[in-house]
């Protein structure tokens, strides 16, 4: 290594303002006026000036006439993204036909390849999702919980297979030819060495590469492209995805508790301007109806009532003035949570029978 890490953090330092987060518009805005912005900009279209960069290219086009060769740094020209030429090459003699990944630093004199992994999972899921009522529920809770799902001795619901890929540094025997040749021509071209992978590992604690918030970027994020997973994740770290229930398949007291949640999302979310249908956003619960989540959503639909200002909710405004104070009045009446009471459930089925028969077919769909 020509450069100590805190040699490297130094170089990062020049171009990355410390500090200043990238979530928020205005700390973004405040962030591209800092010197050390204007600096990064002025460095990428230097680099997109360099005629060394399409002539590797070329090269390796050349070198190896059955692979595809892809830019990836067509924007350097305009000032954005990236501390490095991007590149990758498909591998079609390899097992499953490969890419590699080249970045080329030009803040620094080093590169990095790697090629992506794809580690295989079976797990026994967390959490399912069900339609219904037109309205996506997410549960966080196990689908072989016997008070949510009535057949939960589906064996389709007892295990998730899914795949998690990972950038890997170590190359395969049948990749090492592609990537020995273009590390020789990465090497003479720009004067440059590989960057060894826990090097590029290293946190910036102060600094923030979109997406990568404060404490979050590596420095290879900082000095050759950001949002990567530059480290393989530890298995306790993958999520394990959830699987799909049929309504149907699901218990008589958690059907009362989504009947009565669609009911009252159909209603919220078809007086809401921005909502496009009832698929417009999703429900989270645990399966339990509480009083204060009605309320809040009923809370909602008052506002958005006074007046409409959406086709459906004033073509529907007199029938939905009696369906909230129909609601309103169960809800008062009602001291607990969990399932709801059966004049609640009632209600729903009655609203959302009507409801969904009379809806736009796209937005019931």
């Amino acid at each position: 290594m020509k450069h100590s890490v805190r040699e490297l953090l130094d170089v990062v330092y020049r171009y990355y303002p410390r500090g200043i987060d990238v979530i928020e518009q205005a700390d973004i805005q405040r962030y591209k006026e800092t010197e050390e912005y204007g600096r990064l900009v002025v460095a990428r279209r230097r680099a997109a000036a360099d005629e060394r960069w399409p002539a590797l290219l070329r090269r390796i086009e050349e070198r190896f006439p059955s692979s595809i060769v892809t830019n990836n740094s067509f924007h350097l020209p305009t000032g954005a993204l990236d501390a490095s030429y991007s590149f990758s090459v498909s591998l079609p003699d390899t097992t499953g036909g490969r890419t590699l990944w080249f970045h080329i630093g030009f803040l620094v004199p080093y590169y990095i390849v790697y090629g992506w992994r794809l580690i295989q999972f079976v797990r026994q899921p967390e959490r399912f999702r069900v339609v219904f009522g037109g309205v996506n529920f997410f549960i966080p809770r196990s689908p072989n919980d016997s008070a949510l799902v009535a057949n939960s001795d589906d064996e389709t619901l007892k295990s998730v297979t899914f795949g998690e890929s990972y950038i890997d540094f170590e190359l395969s025997d049948d990749e090492l030819p592609y990537a020995e040749w273009i590390a020789r021509d990465i090497e003479a071209t720009f004067g440059c060495e590989r960057m060894p992978p826990e090097v590029g590992a290293v946190l910036v604690p102060d600094v923030a590469v979109n997406p990568r918030a404060l404490g979050k970027a590596r420095l290879c994020d900082c000095l050759f492209t950001a949002g990567h997973e530059w480290v393989p994740p530890s298995p306790s770290e993958v999520r394990t995805p959830g699987v799909e229930v049929d309504a149907s398949s699901l218990t008589g007291r958690f059907v009362a508790v989504l009947k009565v949640l669609a009911a009252l999302y159909n209603i919220l979310w078809s007086l809401m301007p921005e909502a496009r249908g009832v698929f417009f956003g999703g429900v989270t619960t645990d399966g339990v109806l509480r009083k204060e989540e009605i309320l809040r959503v009923l809370a909602e639909i008052r506002v958005l009532m006074d007046p409409p200002k959406t086709p459906r909710g004033i073509a529907s405004k007199r029938e939905l003035e009696v369906a909230i104070r129909e609601v309103e009045a169960l809800v008062a009446g009602w001291d607990g949570e969990g399932e709801p009471p059966a004049s609640m459930v009632a209600w729903a089925s009655s609203f959302l029978a009507s409801w969904l028969v009379d809806s736009d077919p796209k937005a019931s769909s």
